[in-house]
């Protein structure tokens, strides 16, 4: 009895080390998501106390919307240019830096220097260069204003300041990779392409399954880039899904409709990272 007692004593005391932060949880996560979960299926105008219950009409609305349909073309478009763009470059330069060159240490962590930049303050610099260098020193005139060309101008941002980052990732996983295997390729006569396509590479599979991950998920939930570079302009050419649903719940006072498709969004982003996530996550088994 007394052992029972000092138990439920000693989970007594963990509770209440754990009660805080369940409370912060329950009050700034779980309430507002199922209140919000609530206001997709109104007409409330994010105003007024009053408002009525509309079942799915804000979701038959979404999906019969043309600006659905273009927000999803310009997010899908910049995750894909994103995704792709920050792996190929960071493993390639990691690469390069890890083959003993001179300074490369200096190299390294000059190429993480951009990611100490928020995404505000990165939008609002290559909007700088893209104003006043590019037309100036180039005669090039800026990307994002043109419709053709805006959303390759807004991820390359995102190219100059994640690639560092995902460097650091692809590093520690070169890093990782025995001498011993490298040693046995060069050998067996392999040439320095051999032996990172048949070695290194399949040995990086858990860091490029999460740098995918991480990119991807960042390319489908991209905000603060078209938001402070464009306002998602000229017209609507960059109005990723994220901005469109800011701008229906706070811009066209439509919270109903705007909480339904950041719903939508919500449910789009978890399935489609889950989905690459296992797939990469059975390549890894496989290699």
């Amino acid at each position: 009895m007394k052992g029972r007692w000092k138990s439920v004593k000693k989970n007594s005391i963990d509770f209440m080390f754990l009660l805080p932060a369940a409370l912060v949880f329950l009050f700034v996560i779980a309430v507002p998501f199922f209140q919000a979960f609530g206001i997709a299926f109104t007409n409330w105008n994010g105003l007024s106390k009053e408002y009525d219950f509309v079942g799915l009409k804000n979701l038959t609305a979404l999906f019969h919307d043309t600006q659905t349909i273009n927000a999803v073309s310009n997010t899908m478009e910049y995750t894909v240019i994103t995704c792709i763009g920050v792996n190929i470059l960071a493993l390639a330069i990691t690469v390069g830096l890890n083959l003993n060159v001179a300074g490369n240490r200096f190299l390294k962590s000059a190429m993480f220097l951009p990611i100490i930049a928020s995404l505000v303050i990165t939008a609002f610099i290559w909007q700088r260069i893209y104003g006043d260098v590019f037309p100036v020193n180039f005669g090039i005139v800026s990307p994002l204003t043109r419709l053709n060309t805006v959303i390759p101008g807004i991820a390359l941002m995102c190219l100059w300041r994640d690639t560092g980052l995902a460097m650091v990732i692809y590093n520690a996983g070169i890093q990782s990779v025995p001498g011993d295997l490298k040693e046995a390729a060069r050998i067996d006569g392999a040439n320095a392409w051999q032996s990172f396509w048949n070695v290194t590479f399949p040995m990086l599979a858990p860091a490029f399954t999460t740098c995918v991950t991480l990119w991807l998920g960042y390319g489908l939930k991209v905000f603060d880039y078209p938001k402070a570079a464009t306002g998602g302009g000229p017209g609507k050419a960059s109005e990723t899904f994220s901005l469109f649903v800011y701008n229906h719940f706070f811009t066209n006072n439509r919270a109903g409709y705007g909480q339904m498709a950041g719903l939508v969004m919500l449910i789009f982003v978890v399935v489609i990272t889950g989905v690459v996530t296992k797939l990469l996550r059975k390549r890894e088994v496989q290699l």
